[in-house]
């Protein structure tokens, strides 16, 4: 920190958190709070925290990792914490951690990521989630889930929303069985990965109309 200054201004606070950075640095020094990124992701007040992470980083006693990686985790920690369905949490959060966050990982690998990144990654989760409730308000559970639902989703909705969706709709996420794919079948070009459940990846291509070939028929 160039102006030290600037470093104990920071560590007093202003209200309503006076004292929040100073707090941190106790946990920290006393073991209460663990020198990881996993533990930087739940502490509160998150600004406070944020900038006690850049710091850590930026003195190499935490590994670096891109500041929109670190705001998307934090975010998804308590989203995830408020959906009510477990099953739509599990699917969820499978898909923000083998989707979302290993796409968010490869493009720091060759860039630093922007705001807008982290903006439009966050909508694919919320996109997902609000799919999984329109569904069940249908009745119908995801591993039944075939090509007139996604017709039908994407009737009502815009161009971006259908953007925001398509991810989850190529991938495995209702697979409810070890060796299956349950690519949804959307009409994107995309050649989707499949995650196995092992954590191995294998290339899943879908048909735009019928058959997920990497798996059973419609529906999948």
């Amino acid at each position: 920190m160039k102006n030290p200054r600037t470093g104990l201004s920071w560590i007093d606070g202003r209200p309503p958190n006076a004292g929040a950075a100073a707090k941190l640095l106790r946990g920290l020094g006393n073991g209460d709070i663990a020198l990881t990124h996993e533990a930087f992701h739940r502490l509160q007040p998150w600004r406070a925290a944020g900038h006690l992470r850049e710091l850590l980083m930026s003195c190499g006693v935490l590994p670096l990792v891109d500041k929109q990686i670190c705001s998307f985790e934090r975010w998804l920690g308590e989203y995830l914490g408020g959906i009510s369905i477990p099953d739509h949490e599990q699917l969820v959060r499978r898909f923000a951690t083998w989707e979302v966050l290993t796409r968010l990982r490869r493009r720091a690998a060759r860039e630093p990521l922007t705001p807008s990144t982290r903006y439009f990654a966050s909508g694919q989760v919320k996109a997902a989630t609000q799919f999984l409730g329109w569904l069940a308000n249908r009745g119908r559970p995801l591993d039944t889930c075939c090509q007139a639902d996604i017709d039908t989703w994407h009737a009502g909705r815009g161009e971006h929303e259908r953007g925001r969706l398509r991810g989850f709709c190529s991938g495995p996420w209702p697979a409810s069985s070890p060796g299956r794919c349950g690519c949804l079948l959307t009409r994107s070009p995309a050649t989707p990965r499949c995650p196995s459940p092992s954590g191995s990846r294998c290339w899943a291509a879908c048909s735009p109309a019928t058959t997920c070939r990497c798996g059973p028929g419609s529906p999948v």
